[in-house]
């Protein structure tokens, strides 16, 4: 008797897992991917395609920062659409790691990824895309990394009983 309201919370669940993963197309997906892949291939060094070069990796490794203002104003609607779409689609888990890698070979993106990987010292991180600020910005960045890590921790210490 217990467990039955647990069976339909799960149930429930379950279904609208479901719903949200049919809640895009396999059309609008594969429009979508089509979209920026084409754009990739052709403008990845403008201002939209570093934009968009920045969104795909994120989805891709987790790795880079999309600084959202510059992301929702700097796009036109096409391209806005498309985004809108591939976002639904990982946030309702039909956008799989073979679309990303699709998308990333045939816009030129893993090409380029691997180039900058070639010219990379050993022992350090592949920059690619290029993030957003120059050298001296991510020296400044790092530092207030530093101070925050010091300042997180003198407080963790503080709370600790």
């Amino acid at each position: 008797m217990g467990t039955e309201p647990a069976l339909h919370q799960v149930d429930a669940d379950m279904c609208a897992r479901k719903a949200r993963l049919q809640s895009i197309s396999p059309e609008e997906l594969n429009a979508a991917l089509s979209t920026v892949t084409d754009f990739l291939r052709t403008s990845w060094t403008t201002g939209g395609g570093r934009r968009l070069r920045h969104f795909v990796w994120s989805l891709w490794n987790g790795w880079h920062l999309v600084n959202l203002f510059d992301f929702s104003h700097g796009l036109d609607g096409t391209l806005t659409d498309a985004v809108i779409n591939l976002f639904r689609a990982a946030m309702v888990g039909a956008l799989t790691e073979n679309h990303l890698r699709c998308l990333l070979n045939e816009s030129g993106e893993m090409r380029r990824w691997e180039e900058a990987e070639r010219k990379t010292p050993e022992g350090f991180e592949v920059l690619y895309p290029p993030p957003p600020l120059d050298a001296d910005a991510l020296i400044r960045l790092a530092e207030s990394a530093t101070c925050l890590k010091q300042l997180e921790d003198a407080f963790s210490s503080l709370e600790e009983p």
